[in-house]
């Protein structure tokens, strides 16, 4: 079975890979997806730091060797159940295809364990 791509008409988004060591894990539904600061060390972005409440983690930013896309799933029917029959239709609604929404190129790898930040002074 083939199964078609499509090429977005627009430009590509790009997208990174973010590779921590360990899990994270939402207190609650409500929190937002932010979850932390990521600054960049060097001006050309190589040497990393991302700190995630208390813990700093130290990493570097790393060119993958074969670019990963990032694919989305898109069904789509000629015909409705009126045009073409009940059969007709349940065939052709099985019609997948598949269309790029971004490319990754880099990864940001962070495999050291994190660092304990100590908060202000005199604070107990």
């Amino acid at each position: 079975m083939i199964v078609p791509i499509k090429t977005p008409e627009s430009e590509v988004v790009e997208w990174v890979l973010v590779e921590l060591q360990g899990k994270i894990e939402q207190l609650t539904p409500e929190q937002s997806i932010e979850i932390g600061m990521l600054l960049s060390n060097d001006p050309d972005g190589k040497s990393l730091q991302l700190t995630i409440g208390y813990h700093q983690l130290e990493g570097k930013k790393l060119t993958l060797k074969k670019p990963m896309a990032i694919l989305g799933k898109v069904e789509a029917s000629p015909c409705g159940p009126m045009e073409c029959g009940e059969e007709m239709a349940a065939a052709e609604s099985r019609n997948t295809a598949y269309e790029v929404v971004g490319v990754i190129r880099h990864q940001y790898l962070f495999k050291t364990r994190p660092r304990a930040l100590i908060s202000k002074p005199g604070a107990r």
